[in-house]
């Protein structure tokens, strides 16, 4: 062993005591292959400011070392995933806890990937904000906010590197240790999670509570909580549709400037508009062709400083017609070109949100199981896509694919102290008493759902709280996310994470209460969160929702 060698085990034994956790913000992250091999013999190659290499040496084959036995390490809130609402959570955490509180963030992600999943991983960047007005004045929305001015945000859209430097630096500032590549495995005993395993290694991690802000409800699942597939909280038949996933491609070597011009070769194009509309008038139900024909021959309109919608399905028709692609998911097709939602995120950049693929939520499941990696459909589709761009345009233009696919849905956790239902967001969300904010955004099934029945749905604006993301039997889980407790219909909107983020920040705030007050987490009500969100920021909380269901009648919707 080096000369330098007992200067960074001492280094090491002091970061695995995690006490006291103002050293934290030197060393944001820690790979459970740093944690749980630092008996070994250490080297000093490829060395950095934040981490360490270490080898660990081959055993001999006439004696195999003893496994080493269980080291536990101590938290007050573990949150797991690094999704922003995860990353709020921890924040949030902390602050209500105070300097001497103890928060980790463990992730299954390696040490390399960048933070974020949805908004970095998957290239997610035009963002979805609530149409609640005022939004930006209540003590919900403030993580939110934070995240907005650091990732420089213009207005609607985020790129993946600011969003990543910007959550680094807000669990930085918090003192927020983060462990990567640390798929962990849940021990319940007596309702409650007594600590979780780092997968591979011999630590256990122990915690007051644990919050679960993976997208697909990972440790809930592995802790035994039910949850149903698709839409079957709607219908039991419909537990395989869901839906459809998308990949969210950057496009290089394309301003916006040129994208928009083959926009209007096709809208100036009188046969082709023939075409194209006759196409998706013989291919859709009449209801769906008048829905997908809307504002056919009106170009992409500048939304935002940096975004931009596609109001024409006349780019999406001419690509289908060029690639022989049904305009009906329910047919032959599994892929479909929706109108974009369009992002400059650089010079001559463009992230495209808005190339639909049909999968059943088996399928889906699939992909959330191959740590959401591009299926070769979707690889296939989007070379295709570049070909087509490139005769569009005569550019050398690029599709580059993010590293992660856009899962819209698959799966809801279904024991929660009280679920957020459909209709219970029509009527104008969840009492008073059980409510933390309000938030507004449409009902959003893209890709259509086989079966659901339901053919107008208003813009809702409803009142949330915690109690759909609280675990009824396990009581010390929350799950924060699009796999919350969510029935029928309400997932189309409640999904939509600018609410997750929301509804993060909160549940951190109840995490600590319950660990400041010794109570299990699930006895923490939304009163009391406000109450102290209040507190916390300075800033009224206004309950917003309304009953938006009219007339109709929507006895079917759960």
């Amino acid at each position: 062993m080096s000369s330098e060698s007992p200067k960074k085990l001492i280094l090491i034994t002091a970061l695995l005591s995690l006490i006291p956790l103002s050293a934290a913000q030197y060393l944001p992250q820690v790979s459970n292959n740093f944690i749980s091999t630092f008996w070994h013999k250490l080297t000093t190659a490829n060395t950095s400011n934040n981490s360490l290499a270490i080898s660990t040496p081959a055993p001999s084959l006439s004696k195999l070392p003893k496994p080493p036995l269980p080291t536990y390490k101590n938290f007050d809130i573990v949150i797991y995933g690094d999704e922003l609402q995860g990353i709020c959570a921890a924040i949030w955490a902390k602050k209500t806890l105070g300097n001497t509180g103890k928060v980790v963030l463990m992730r299954s992600n390696s040490e390399n990937a960048p933070l974020g999943g949805l908004l970095t991983r998957s290239g997610l960047a035009y963002l979805d904000y609530d149409k609640t007005p005022g939004w930006q004045n209540r003590p919900y929305s403030q993580c939110f906010l934070n995240f907005l001015k650091k990732a420089k945000v213009v207005e609607a859209c985020v790129e993946p590197d600011k969003a990543t430097k910007a959550m680094k630096e807000m669990l930085e500032e918090a003192g927020i240790v983060v462990i990567s590549h640390a798929s962990i495995t849940p021990y319940v005993e007596n309702k409650k999670i007594k600590f979780v395993q780092i997968n591979d290694t011999n630590i256990r991690v122990k915690a007051g509570a644990f919050i679960d802000t993976t997208q697909d409800a990972e440790l809930a699942r592995k802790a035994g909580v039910p949850y149903s597939l698709g839409f079957a909280s709607q219908n039991p038949k419909l537990w395989d549709e869901t839906i459809a996933t998308s990949i969210v491609p950057t496009v290089t070597g394309l301003s916006i400037y040129e994208f928009k011009k083959i926009e209007s070769k096709i809208l100036y194009n009188r046969q082709k508009m023939a075409k194209i509309k006759t196409k998706i008038q013989a291919e859709q139900a009449p209801t769906d062709a008048k829905f997908t024909l809307a504002k056919f021959r009106l170009p992409i309109i500048k939304t935002y400083k940096d975004g931009y919608i596609n109001r024409s399905i006349a780019l999406a028709g001419a690509y289908h017609i060029h690639r022989k692609h049904s305009f009906n998911l329910d047919l032959s097709s599994i892929f479909l070109f929706d109108k974009l939602n369009i992002c400059r995120v650089g010079q001559r950049e463009l992230s495209l949100n808005g190339f639909l693929f049909k999968y059943n939520s088996q399928k889906v499941r699939e992909i959330e199981n191959n740590n959401f990696q591009a299926t070769q459909e979707m690889i296939t589709e989007m070379q295709e896509l570049e070909a087509w761009l490139r005769k569009m345009s005569g550019k050398n233009v690029k599709v580059i694919l993010p590293s992660e696919v856009y899962i819209r849905h698959s799966l809801n956790i279904t024991d929660v102290v009280d679920p957020l239902k459909g209709k219970e967001i029509l009527q104008g969300g969840t009492s008073a008493e059980n409510s933390i904010g309000t938030f507004s955004y449409e009902f959003d099934f893209r890709g259509g759902v086989k079966g659901l029945g339901i053919n107008y749905l208003p813009l809702p604006r409803y009142n949330f709280g915690i109690e759909s993301a609280l675990a009824k039997n396990v009581n010390n889980l929350a799950v924060v996310g699009r796999s919350s407790g969510y029935i029928g219909i309400a997932l189309a909107v409640a999904r939509i994470q600018t609410m997750s983020i929301y509804q993060g920040q909160a549940i951190g705030v109840a995490a600590a209460m319950a660990n400041k007050k010794g109570i299990p987490l699930n006895q923490i009500t939304s009163a009391e969160v406000r109450e102290k969100l209040e507190q916390l920021t300075g800033k009224k909380t206004k309950l917003r929702g309304e009953n938006r269901m009219g007339n109709r009648d929507y006895s079917h919707v759960n």
